[in-house]
C-alpha cells in the first residue's frame, strides 16, 4: 500500500511527531511505501519529497506562533491556514497526482496546513484517515483549559466564550479567527469528508460521540512506542522524572510544588524548558534555592532513554484532558511505575495501586503522598513489572499495526 503521511512538522517536536516517525517505520517494515507531506523547516528530516512541501508561516526557522514575525504576508498566511488554504490544497494535489497514493493518513494540520488537505485528497478520490491527538474539533484552544482549570463552556454556551476570554494565544483577534475557522469548517462540512477518525483514547472517542460525531467513523487505537536502544533489565532508579513539554497544561508546576515539600528527594525535569512556563519554573526554583530540582533541557535518542532508565518512577501531572501521552508508554517500556493525574485518558493507562498511582490534578499535597508511597524498592520493582506487562498487553506495536490496517482496508472499500 502507498500511504501519503501528512503532518505539519517533519521533525521531532512532540508526541504527534514521535508517533509519525514510529508509524512510518512500522509501515515501511511491513512492506508499505510511506511518503510525507509537510511544511518546509530548517529542522526537517531530509526527504526527497520536500519538493512538494509548502512554505511555513513566516520563516523556515520559526516553529511556534510567538516566533513568527508579524508582517502583512505572515498575518494573511495565519488567517488562510487557519480557515482554508488553496495554496496547500494545490500542493497536496500535485503530490497526489505524481505519486498516486492509496490513502492519505493525516496526523496534524491545524493552523499550519489547514483542512484543505482533506478536500484536496477527496476531490481526487483518495480516502482520508485523520488521527486526533488533541481536542481541536471541539475546543478552540485544543485543550479545554481556562485559567489552569478544565473548561467546557464552548460546548455548553457556544464559542462566544472563547472570544470574550481571548482564550487563543491570549489574543481576541486570534480567538476570533479560530472561532470563525471552526464555524466555517462546520458550514462547509469538511470533517464529513473524513472516512475514518483515529483516537488514541476512549476518552477522546466518547467526547466526539457525545458532541455529534458519527460513532461508526471513530476507531480507538491506542498508540505505541519504539525503543532506539536495548531496553535491558529493569533498574530501580534514584530520582523522580518528569519528561515532556514544559507548558502550563502539563502541570509541571504541581510537581515542583510537591518536591519543594520534600527537599531530600531528587526531581529531574527533562524537556524543552525555554517555554514561558519553563522559564517561570526555573526562576522559581532558583529564587527559592530548591537544590533538589534539576532541569535537563530537551533530550532525545539514547540520552533520553538512559535518563528514563535511571528514574525510580515518572510523573504525568497534567491538568488538562491529556490524550494518551507517549511519556506513559515510554515509562512502561522501561518498567517504571507512573504517578499521573486522575484526568482524561490517564486512568486508561495507570491502574491505581497496580502500575502506579493516580492523584487529584493540581494537588501538590496529594501528589506528595503518592510519591512517598514509592519509597519502597520492592514496590517500585513490582509496579514496574506491571507497567511493562500493561504495555505488552494493551499498547504493543503489533496490536496498533493490526488495528490500523483494518481501518485502512475499510476506507479503501
Amino acid at each position: 500500500m502507498r500511504i501519503l503521511l501528512v503532518n505539519y512538522r517533519y521533525f521531532i517536536s512532540g508526541g504527534p511527531e514521535k508517533y509519525m516517525f514510529n508509524i512510518k517505520k512500522m509501515l515501511e517494515d511491513n512492506g508499505h511505501e510511506v511518503i510525507p507531506f509537510s511544511i518546509h523547516s530548517t529542522k526537517n528530516v531530509e526527504t526527497e519529497y520536500s519538493k512538494y512541501f509548502v512554505e511555513p508561516i513566516g520563516s523556515r526557522d520559526a516553529v511556534y506562533f510567538n516566533e513568527v514575525k508579524k508582517t502583512p504576508k505572515s498575518v494573511w498566511q495565519m488567517f488562510s491556514r487557519s480557515v482554508y488554504s488553496t495554496e496547500v490544497k494545490k500542493a497536496i494535489q500535485k503530490e497526489i497526482k505524481d505519486i498516486n497514493p492509496d490513502l492519505v493518513y493525516i496526523i496534524h494540520f491545524v493552523n499550519k496546513l489547514s483542512p484543505s488537505v482533506i478536500t484536496g485528497a477527496k476531490q481526487l478520490g483518495i480516502p482520508v484517515v485523520l488521527r486526533l491527538s488533541d481536542y481541536f474539533l471541539l475546543c478552540p484552544r485544543f485543550d479545554f483549559i481556562y485559567q489552569k482549570q478544565v473548561c467546557e463552556e464552548c460546548l455548553t454556551k457556544g464559542y462566544k466564550t472563547c472570544i470574550k476570554r481571548s482564550c487563543v494565544q491570549g489574543s481576541k483577534a486570534a480567538s476570533l479567527i479560530r472561532v470563525f475557522s471552526m464555524k466555517y469548517h462546520y458550514l462547509i462540512k469538511v470533517y464529513d469528508k473524513v472516512d475514518a477518525f483515529i483516537t488514541p483514547s476512549e476518552f477522546l472517542k466518547n467526547k466526539l460521540v457525545d458532541n455529534g460525531f458519527a460513532k461508526e467513523k471513530i476507531y480507538c487505537i491506542p498508540t505505541f512506542t519504539a525503543s532506539k536502544s536495548e531496553v535491558g533489565e529493569p533498574q530501580v532508579g534514584t530520582y523522580g522524572l518528569y519528561f515532556g513539554r514544559v507548558t502550563e497544561e502539563k502541570g509541571v508546576d504541581t510537581v515542583v510544588r510537591a518536591y519543594e515539600k520534600m527537599p531530600d528527594k531528587l526531581l529531574k525535569i527533562m524537556g524543552d524548558d525555554t517555554t514561558e512556563e519553563g522559564e517561570r519554573l526555573k526562576t522559581y526554583v532558583k529564587d527559592n534555592n530548591l537544590s533538589n530540582i534539576e532541569f535537563l533541557g530537551f533530550k532525545s535518542g539514547t540520552e533520553l532513554e538512559n535518563i528514563i532508565k535511571g528514574a525510580r518512577f515518572t510523573l504525568i501531572p497534567s491538568i488538562w484532558y491529556d490524550n494518551l501521552p507517549n511519556t506513559a508508554l515510554e515509562s512502561f517500556q522501561y518498567s517504571k511505575p507512573v504517578i499521573a493525574s486522575n484526568i482524561g485518558s490517564l486512568p486508561e493507562l495507570v491502574i491505581d495501586g497496580e502500575n502506579g498511582y493516580l492523584f487529584k490534578p493540581g494537588d501538590a499535597d496529594d501528589l506528595k503522598e503518592k510519591i512517598m508511597l514509592l519509597d519502597n524498592d520492592e514496590k517500585i520493582t513490582e509496579m514496574g513489572l506491571k507497567s511493562r506487562s500493561r504495555l505488552e498487553d494493551r499498547f504493543a506495536p503489533k496490536t496498533h499495526y493490526d488495528a490500523l490496517m483494518k481501518v485502512f482496508e475499510i476506507v479503501r472499500g
